[in-house]
């Protein structure tokens, strides 16, 4: 969509600062640093547009982020299909049942029942890589009423810390000063043959009904399982992109000529869907391309993701 289309190109200027601000926050967790990857920083695509209140607190929370491997901001989008996946294996993400390997405790979702204590678990993408298998998994914890979300955000941690010693213990000003009754809880991370990794990624989604209007044909995202240069337990470069409602389709085109089109996935009930695309090999992106519903080019915003050579 061309945000100058609709007129309210003006109205969104004063957002521009927070809106970089929030890209920010979501590439630092999840982008590698150094001269390769930088890319893959910068490439935040159209961003997702939280609730201006949710934006404030992500700036304020970047330098958090950066330190305990959580990267915030999510979204939602529309059916996509399957195109030609990359000989890595990936993109067309398959949805598991709702409990994870070595996932901590978790019970399938009942219909209509939102428990801010029982998180829904699905793979978002898996696929082999020097014999062994790899998933990409998203937990989602419903919001929490606020006189529970620091009993919630306890429980997060004690699900995190065994994997991944970086990540701090919360304190109750902390998470009532930023608490935001509108968005769920998320927790992205990998297994490796059934086995859950650390340097994983916590951040936050809208709750259902909850979505932005304006982040329609928004995007983004960045590498997961990396905190820094050579500091990663990623088995591969993975890119998890967040998407709106009506961002239809991603084409990716590989040096070779060949591409994948990822299939987007949901999580629960939220009204984010996730894309998840593997680098195939050492194979360098060409090109990404986004589509809205209804077949019309969505401009990239300069998305680049994997399109240096693999590190």
């Amino acid at each position: 969509m061309n945000p100058d289309a609709d007129g309210t190109s003006a109205n969104r200027s004063d957002d521009a600062g927070l809106w970089v601000g929030f890209g920010l926050a979501e590439a630092a967790a999840g982008a590698k640093v150094g001269p390769a990857p930088v890319a893959d920083i910068l490439a935040g695509g159209r961003r997702l547009r939280h609730r201006r209140r949710t934006v404030v607190g992500a700036v304020a929370l970047a330098s958090v982020v950066a330190l305990t491997g959580g990267a915030l901001a999510e979204l939602r989008p529309a059916p996509a299909a399957s195109h030609r996946l990359s000989p890595a294996g990936t993109g067309g993400a398959a949805v598991a049942p709702a409990a994870a390997p070595t996932a901590g405790p978790s019970a399938p979702a009942t219909p209509g029942v939102r428990d801010p204590f029982t998180p829904v678990r699905v793979r978002l993408g898996q696929g082999v890589v020097n014999g062994r298998t790899w998933e990409l998994w998203q937990a989602l914890w419903p919001v929490a009423p606020k006189e529970r979300a620091y009993e919630q955000a306890l429980a997060v941690w004690q699900e995190r810390a065994p994997y991944d010693p970086a990540v701090t213990k919360p304190t109750e000003d902390f998470v009532l000063h930023y608490y935001d009754p509108d968005s769920d809880v998320t927790n992205t991370y990998f297994t490796l043959d059934g086995v859950r990794l650390g340097h994983d990624s916590e951040g936050i989604t809208p709750s259902p009904g909850k979505l932005d209007p304006r982040a329609a044909d928004l995007f983004g995202g960045g590498l997961e399982g990396h905190r820094g240069k050579g500091d990663t337990v990623a088995p591969l470069d993975v890119v998890h992109l967040s998407i709106g409602p009506a961002v239809g389709r991603v084409v990716v085109t590989w040096a070779d000529g060949t591409t994948t089109e990822p299939q987007p996935v949901t999580v629960g009930d939220s009204p984010t869907r996730h894309l998840v695309v593997a680098r195939p090999g050492a194979m360098r992106a060409k090109s990404w391309q986004f589509f809205d519903t209804n077949g019309n080019k969505l401009p990239d915003a300069g998305a680049k993701y994997l399109t240096e050579p693999a590190s």
